[in-house]
C-alpha cells in the first residue's frame, strides 16, 4: 500500500477509479495516499478498527459519520 503514491508519480496518472459515495472516496483516499487503517485513523482521529469496518462494509455508517467523512476528504476538519 504504502508504494501506490510512487507507482502513481511514476505512471503518470491514477489508474483507480473513484466511487461517487463518500466511502467510496475514502478508500481512494486511502489507497492512493498509501495510507493504513492505523495512519488514516491517526488523520481522521478515529479508530482504525472502526474504519475496517466501514471500508469493508461490516457496519454501515450513520449520517453523523458520512457527514464527518465528507468534512474530512474536503479538508474542513
Amino acid at each position: 500500500m504504502r508504494h501506490v503514491p510512487k507507482i502513481i508519480e511514476f505512471l503518470g496518472y491514477v489508474p483507480f477509479t473513484c466511487q461517487d459515495d463518500p466511502l467510496g472516496r475514502l478508500k481512494h483516499y486511502k489507497l492512493i495516499n498509501g495510507l493504513s487503517y492505523e495512519r488514516l485513523g491517526l488523520a481522521m482521529g478515529r479508530d482504525p478498527e472502526q474504519l475496517t469496518d466501514w471500508l469493508s462494509g461490516r457496519i454501515k455508517t450513520n449520517s453523523q459519520n458520512v457527514s464527518f467523512i465528507e468534512k474530512f476528504l474536503k479538508g474542513k476538519l
